[in-house]
């Protein structure tokens, strides 16, 4: 609307008369809509550049002295700018320099009479700034749409980073408490609520993941068909930043696994760089995911560490007694111990799920 009245007004003021200033509060108008109808607004601006060369040529007599307007038509930089702000999205971009193309090669024919110099350049000029400034302010907003969107996915993995951390972690233990009941207690009552108690855990995980792939993905197409191995680049930072200096090294070509693959495969990398951090200090710790037919193949191991800790066994290793239980229900299989040279080595080997 403010747009259309400084149209409307530069019309006035400048002082158009005679047959020429409907034709041009008409285009001045018509900037209403140049959200709605950029082409079309564009276009009436074209129809009104072209409408003083014709009466040039046919009715001389009601055209007023060119070299007093100031440019033409007045509303021609609302219509470039709109064609260039507004048009790209719902056109081909071809398509909304037409008018602007027009309008431009409708004012140069004033160049036919030499009054008309220092106004076909001045609105030459306009139109070019126009078209500038309209390309700039759409580049603009798509920049800031895809920063905006881009925000909105880095929210959604840090919010699905979280409940995988927090969530899962606690839940899992759940289930290994629970499965560790069953197999304890001698009374079948008891043995069958912690299985149920069990089954319904593990269950809230398989939810959690589909979840967890949701916010990751911001849609629900494929949640379902599996998913790789979850990303330990942001676990192996927060590892490096605790003082732990930790390489990942990923060989073969990543498949999709199971829910519980993944999380297994998470919680084993977690639990190991956790004991090196507690048991080694100093130590570097080295990474290895290698994907083999059928299974993914998963290496933790670390140097000695450089001040005198007492080194982890696979006895004291409470934690990975735990993720050992966690493998197994996965159907995969744990080793764990030191080496010669003094670090020690956590290998997980879990099965892959078909694509």
């Amino acid at each position: 609307m403010v747009a259309a009245l400084v149209a409307a007004g530069l019309t006035l003021t400048i002082g158009y008369e005679g047959p020429l200033l409907p034709i041009l509060l008409a285009a001045a108008l018509a900037v209403v809509w140049m959200r709605r109808a950029p082409l079309t607004v564009a276009w009436i601006a074209a129809g009104a550049a072209v409408a003083l060369p014709v009466l040039c040529v046919l009715a001389p007599s009601v055209v007023p002295p060119l070299d007093d307007l100031l440019v033409w038509p007045p509303s021609c930089a609302f219509g470039v700018y709109a064609a260039m702000r507004f048009a790209a999205g719902r056109h081909r971009r071809v398509l909304r320099w037409l008018p602007v193309i027009t309008l431009a090669a409708a004012v140069l024919l004033l160049a036919e009479w030499p009054a008309a110099a220092p106004l076909v350049l001045r609105t030459e000029v306009v139109i070019a700034l126009a078209a500038l400034y309209g390309l700039y302010a759409e580049v603009r907003t798509r920049l800031d749409r895809a920063l905006d969107e881009r925000a909105e996915r880095v929210e959604r993995e840090r919010l699905a980073g979280e409940i995988h951390d927090v969530v899962t972690h606690r839940v899992s233990r759940m289930v290994l408490q629970a499965g560790a009941l069953a197999a304890a207690t001698a009374d079948d009552r008891s043995r069958a609520v912690a299985e149920e108690l069990r089954a319904t855990a593990f269950e809230a995980l398989e939810e959690l993941r589909h979840m967890v792939a949701l916010l990751r993905r911001g849609n629900g197409e494929g949640f379902d068909l599996g998913l790789p191995l979850p990303d330990l680049r942001s676990l192996i930072s927060e590892f490096a930043c605790a003082g732990v200096p930790v390489e990942l090294v990923v060989t073969g070509t990543p498949v999709p696994v199971s829910g519980a693959v993944g999380r297994t495969a998470y919680r084993v990398v977690q639990e190991a760089l956790s004991n090196v951090c507690d048991h080694a200090p100093g130590a570097d710790a080295r990474v290895e995911v290698r994907y083999l037919p059928g299974i993914v193949r998963i290496s933790i191991s670390n140097t000695p560490p450089d001040k005198a800790a007492p080194m982890l066994d696979q006895e004291d290793a409470g934690g990975l007694h735990d993720v050992r239980q966690w493998v197994e229900l996965a159907g995969g299989t744990l080793k764990a111990g030191p080496v010669a040279d003094g670090g020690f080595h956590v290998e997980a080997v879990l099965p892959t799920s078909p694509p």
